[in-house]
């Protein structure tokens, strides 16, 4: 039986430092819409891998600037170095919008018109992001949204649900290792088939995005001569290296959430607001009021977590 659905948060007071009134959306918001996606595809499915967003040379300038904002970070004592089975990962200890080097891509039209297009209105952008580099071999199929057991129901299971993730990941993922494997159609109410999971072919340039009910893993292996099987995680984590096809670089990604106003992000931000690994976050990411001048003027709808999040140093 369903859970009842969560008493919405109150909207949190926007910061003393700004001013009283956002800056006014500029009135060629929306965007039009961006070529190669399919909303509906994508409500079906519960994932879309949008072509070809950016250029090769964009990312490879990309990477450029996220190895200068992780070596600034470093210095700062805002970066988490993670060792795990199969090396080490570093992320922000701040979410993207508030590292100066790569908060252009969060606010690049074509990611906005993107996440508006599969949204179907204006999004909210809440502070949940973050810039990583290099893999642990850390497996699993999971979940992203806070009802994470079907069968217990739960707010996330009332559709329309209208939260999402996206991932821009900086090296080719539709032939090497450490991509993303997913389960088509799982984050779907109801009694589904359980479908095939599968490995996701982005490509450089490419955007993947995905509902945060759809089961999915992460640094995904591609087996050596059959690199489009789709292994369980735990197999994968036990596959020896000669066995693999290796990663195309050291794996380099910005995953990057956003939603709807409403009762789902109410639902998932009173969730956030209960992890210390989000309420550090929100701690550390600050900013000058010029920022959220310039997401508005974007088309995002930032949503001040917390007091300190988005005030200056």
């Amino acid at each position: 039986m369903s859970k009842a659905p969560a008493t919405p948060t109150a909207e949190a007071p926007r910061p003393s430092h700004l001013p009283s009134t956002p800056t006014a959306v500029p009135h060629h918001y929306p965007p039009p819409s961006y070529p190669g996606v399919e909303r509906e595809r994508f409500r079906q499915r519960g994932y879309t891998v949008v072509k070809r967003v950016f250029a090769p040379e964009e990312i490879e300038a990309l990477r450029e600037e996220s190895i200068a904002a992780l070596e600034r970070l470093e210095q700062q004592d805002l970066l988490v170095s993670e060792s795990g089975a199969e090396g080490t990962a570093r992320y922000s200890r701040c979410d993207v919008l508030s590292i100066s080097e790569v908060r252009h891509m969060m606010l690049d039209p074509r990611i906005v018109g993107v996440i508006g297009e599969l949204l179907g209105a204006r999004p909210a952008y809440f502070g949940e992001s973050v810039l990583r580099m290099g893999a642990i071999g850390a497996r699993g199929w999971h979940r992203d949204c806070v009802n994470r057991r079907k069968f217990r129901g739960g707010l996330d299971w009332h559709d329309p649900y209208r939260i999402l993730r996206c991932g821009i990941y900086m090296q080719d993922q539709a032939h090497h290792t450490g991509g993303l494997a997913l389960r088509p159609r799982s984050h779907r109410p109801g009694f589904q088939i359980r479908s095939l999971p599968l490995l996701v072919d982005a490509e450089v340039g490419d955007l993947v995005v995905w509902d945060l009910r759809t089961v999915h893993s992460g640094e995904a292996v591609r087996l050596r001569g059959l690199p489009g099987l789709t292994l369980h995680p735990r197999m994968q984590t036990l596959l020896p290296q000669a066995l693999r096809v290796g990663e195309a670089r050291e794996r380099m990604v910005l995953f990057m959430s956003f939603g709807l106003r409403g009762p789902h992000l109410d639902h998932y931000l009173n969730y956030l607001m209960t992890r210390k690994q989000n309420r550090e976050i929100w701690a550390t990411s600050r900013f000058e009021a010029e920022v959220w001048e310039q997401a508005s003027a974007a088309g995002l709808d930032v949503v001040a977590a917390s007091a300190e999040y988005g005030t200056p140093r």
